[in-house]
């Protein structure tokens, strides 16, 4: 059914189009101003970097950094930690967990370089659902920031 993998070259253009897909729902504030070109995102392959495909179709991504400093006072400037840049399921396929799964595999490949701690902020719309989302995954919130 879903497999979830480690994100390829040959995938750029299928996330390119769900990052457009992104775009046109406009439940992003901001993510409009994320133009990916294959150069751009081939950038950010990496070994934290998930894609999740049913019958061969990309149908979410996900990826992230490993960063050190930036997150006090809930991370400790010594202290490595996964940063949670974008992930992203398209709208036929969300309500299913494919999402939480796709995050875990981010997070399992940081805990297997013995990286246990994990960051993440969201300019979305629905930020309460985005919130609960990672609230399900074990993340705590650290602050919100809001605008008029």
């Amino acid at each position: 059914m879903y497999h979830y993998r480690m994100g390829q070259k040959e995938d750029l253009t299928h996330i390119i189009t769900l990052s457009n897909l992104w775009q046109k729902e406009d439940i992003t504030v901001g993510y409009e101003n994320v133009a990916w070109t294959p150069e751009k995102l081939e950038k950010k392959l990496n070994e934290y970097f998930y894609i999740v495909e049913l019958y061969d179709v990309v149908i979410g991504y996900a990826f992230g950094v490993i960063r050190r400093g930036n997150a006090e006072p809930v991370i400790s400037q010594a202290e490595e930690y996964l940063e949670i840049h974008e992930a992203y399921i398209h709208p036929d396929h969300r309500s299913k967990g494919i999402g939480k799964e796709l995050v875990k595999c981010l997070l399992d490949q940081a805990q297997e370089q013995r990286i246990e701690r994990a960051l993440v902020g969201s300019s979305n719309r629905r930020w309460k659902d985005t919130a609960t989302f990672y609230e399900e995954l074990g993340f705590n919130m650290w602050y919100i920031q809001m605008y008029k």
